[in-house]
């Protein structure tokens, strides 16, 4: 099941498909560490993903996010 990815959801998928740590984006977000871990649950989750690297590769894909951005 694929749904709408908000913005937050996808900052936080694009930067981790960018090598970033999830500490370096709660820091780029300015969130805490566990909300960025929820942000990319719930993308993996509405992508359909089967892991965070899978909902990267489903987001390449897509369209959604571009490495190296």
């Amino acid at each position: 099941m694929s749904r709408a990815l908000d913005a937050t959801e996808l900052e936080a998928l694009r930067l981790f498909a960018n090598g970033r740590t999830a500490d370096e984006i709660a820091v780029a977000l300015d969130v805490s560490k566990s909300m960025v871990l929820h942000h990319l649950r719930v993308a993996t989750r509405k992508l359909g993903g089967r892991s965070r690297v899978h909902a990267v590769a489903i987001a390449v894909e897509k369209g959604l996010v571009k490495p190296s951005e």
